[in-house]
């Protein structure tokens, strides 16, 4: 009977670990998600930003085409 009891709270044990294990790797997992997904609005910000620029410097290269003519 103390046998049983043993192998019962030893698999407990076992089973309580690994669902810490599951849940730090969750939480690893959502962290680099959430790293993944700023990087990315990062990106088309800057991106957005190069074409109103870009639009802007050609606007104003047309302006001064037509200040010379």
């Amino acid at each position: 009977m103390e046998n049983l009891t043993q192998e019962i709270n030893h698999a407990k044990n076992i089973a309580t670990k690994a669902v810490k294990i599951a849940l730090v790797c969750c939480v690893i997992t959502i962290l680099f998600a959430t790293l993944s997904l700023w990087i990315l609005l990062n990106q088309i910000t800057a991106t957005a930003n190069l074409s109103k620029n870009q639009k802007t410097l050609e606007q104003k290269i047309l302006m001064l085409e037509k200040q010379q003519q």
